[in-house]
């Protein structure tokens, strides 16, 4: 198995952060899918949402990204890939998805206030990011026949919406090494304040689990099915990130 992580994620997930952590951490090299699209939308004087946009009608764009990625998989070792799609790329990665509330992730790219995205209020931020969702969603799935948000997709699931970049890299540093040595794992981890928000749903199914929360999700919409006291519990003793299951 190579040494590859790949990083997805929510919009506003933290993953450039977090990507930066890992890289010291690790001692791998960091490839930006993220930077290479802002060069070439800035390049034909479009923003992010508009390169999106004109990516549905042509495929260039996404092949340039494409088989860069999958070269890197190919003839690469010791790196991290910050990219939307680098896990389908490289299947042979470590596969890591980033969650994020959407009313968290919309505050931060606000915050970040980027030159090529032009938000003029929270509001607005929060509703372009979920027109890219949405946009990327539609053109993943008729271009390549997959769904970004589910999760079996991924090795690693990890809800940053309340905890550091620092936290959420250690979770995954932890992840990766277990991972390469054949040691098992929790696939989720989620923000006890997160989940404490979530609707819930019936859970007459699913047989509870002791010391562990399960959730249900779709299309990247979590529902908890059981755990309610494991995540009160957690709520009161200041974990940052719970384990839980998907089921």
């Amino acid at each position: 198995m190579k040494d590859i992580v790949t990083l997805s994620g929510d919009i506003g997930g933290g993953k450039s952060s977090v990507a930066r952590i890992l890289t010291a951490a690790l001692g791998f090299q960091l490839i930006s899918a993220g930077g290479l699209q802002r060069e070439i939308a800035t390049s034909m004087g479009l923003t992010t949402l508009q390169l999106n946009e004109l990516s549905s009608q042509d495929r260039s764009v996404d092949d340039k990204i494409d088989s860069r990625t999958r070269w890197l998989g190919e003839n690469s070792d010791g790196i991290i890939v910050d990219s939307r799609l680098a896990w389908y790329f490289i299947p042979g990665a470590y596969k890591v998805f980033l969650s994020v509330d959407p009313a968290v992730g919309a505050e931060r790219v606000f915050d970040a206030s980027r030159s090529d995205e032009n938000h003029h209020s929270l509001a607005h931020a929060l509703e372009n990011n979920r027109l890219r969702t949405q946009l990327e969603a539609s053109r993943f799935k008729t271009l390549y026949g997959v769904h970004m948000r589910d999760y079996r997709n991924y090795d690693l699931v990890v809800d940053s919406s309340y905890v550091s970049p620092q936290i959420v890299a250690d979770i995954i540093e932890n992840g990766f090494r277990a991972h390469r040595g054949s040691v098992p794992y929790p696939q989720l981890w989620m923000s006890p304040k997160r989940l404490a928000g979530l609707p819930k749903i019936s859970s007459d199914a699913v047989a509870p689990l002791l010391d562990l929360c399960t959730l249900t999700a779709l299309e990247g919409l979590f529902h908890v099915a059981s755990g309610g006291e494991v995540i009160a519990a957690a709520m009161g003793n200041g974990t940052a990130l719970l384990p839980a299951r998907l089921v």
